[in-house]
């Protein structure tokens, strides 16, 4: 176990239980073009950042522009979200940490209206110190938006680690120099996840075996 001052959350597929509905978003979007579906295992395999490079993957080329791209996927998206989409035990182990008094931050690809607008929604926004996510909808690379935090409140690396579910969070572990837990209940499985060197969990209750 290690004592961390502050834990950096991503949001989709982390504290979100997302998973399938963005598969069914995705599926919709690929029926629409008369283009073959894809498994959760497709899904896993090609998800990246920024998004686009993932519609390049599973969409024939020229069949989808990024508008298209944006707004059917968050219709679709809506369409097959869980009524009360919280990843399992989460809410538990948000409690548990802030008893600690950790400073918990979101960080996130998602656009910050949207990220917000979520954890309000779902009664998590109080949890957070800050909340930081993008001015954009391209779904790129978040890490810029930690390393401005973590320099301008002169936080150490060593103090922090990373819980994502996606090898791209621990990319931004690594841009950051800090840990990374990797949770396999998001958008990618152990498979992918086990090209890092984080620390791979099955539950977010495991976090507390990690974190003092």
């Amino acid at each position: 176990m290690k004592k961390y001052t502050t834990i950096i959350w991503d949001f989709n597929g982390t504290l979100v239980d997302d998973v399938n509905a963005a598969l069914g978003a995705v599926n919709d979007m690929l029926i629409r073009r008369n283009q073959p579906v894809i498994t959760l295992d497709d899904y896993s395999r090609n998800v990246d950042i920024p998004i686009w490079k993932f519609y390049e993957k599973v969409f024939v080329s020229g069949s989808i522009t990024p508008e298209e791209a944006i707004s059917e996927f968050d219709t679709g998206y809506e369409k097959y979200l869980k009524p009360y989409p919280v990843m399992e035990n989460a809410v538990a182990v948000l409690d548990y940490f802030n008893s600690l008094e950790k400073t918990q931050l979101i960080v996130s690809a998602s656009h910050i209206d949207k990220v917000t607008a979520r954890l309000k929604d779902l009664k998590l926004y109080s949890y957070f110190t800050d909340v930081l996510a993008m001015s954009d909808y391209n779904c790129g690379d978040k890490t810029f938006l930690a390393q401005q935090y973590l320099s301008v409140n002169n936080i150490s690396p060593d103090d922090v680690v990373v819980i994502g579910d996606c090898v791209a969070d621990w990319q931004m572990a690594q841009a950051l120099r800090c840990d990374c837990i990797l949770n396999t209940k998001g958008h990618q499985c152990r498979r992918e996840l086990s090209v890092t060197d984080a620390v791979i969990i099955d539950s977010l209750t495991e976090l507390k075996n990690y974190i003092e």
